[in-house]
């Protein structure tokens, strides 16, 4: 499931993955907001993969890399927060080929990691 961070400023899109991330999360929750945000221009993502994360359906999968295509260079910042290894792993070995600065944080270091996704 993906959940929307609220008390984000205005050109940060938080969003918290729980539990299973699914096709209707993409569809209902990811996609809208943060098409609608890119409306204004390009925004900051905050990114938080919780500690129950069981991992994503198939088709959500293909909504992450479609909606990564299609807006790769909406982004101006990523902040991913996450303590699985795989999932540092893969973002390590792709964070050379995403357009934008990314940074990797543990769930210890989340306040840390709203700080420099809010600032300029």
């Amino acid at each position: 499931m993906l959940k929307l961070i609220e008390a984000m400023p205005p050109d940060v899109l938080g969003v918290e993955a729980t539990g299973k991330v699914t096709h209707e999360d993409y569809r209902n929750i990811l996609i809208p907001r943060a098409e609608a945000m890119m409306a204004k221009g390009p925004i900051k993502m905050l990114y938080v993969i919780s500690s129950d994360f069981t991992g994503y359906e198939l088709e959500a999968l293909w909504d992450d890399s479609a909606f990564g295509l299609k807006h790769w260079h909406d982004f101006r910042r990523v902040a991913v927060v996450a303590d699985q290894a795989w999932i540092r792993g893969l973002m390590t070995m792709f964070k050379p080929f995403i357009p934008c600065e990314v940074r990797l944080y543990k769930l210890a270091d989340l306040a840390v990691a709203k700080t420099w996704i809010a600032s300029a």
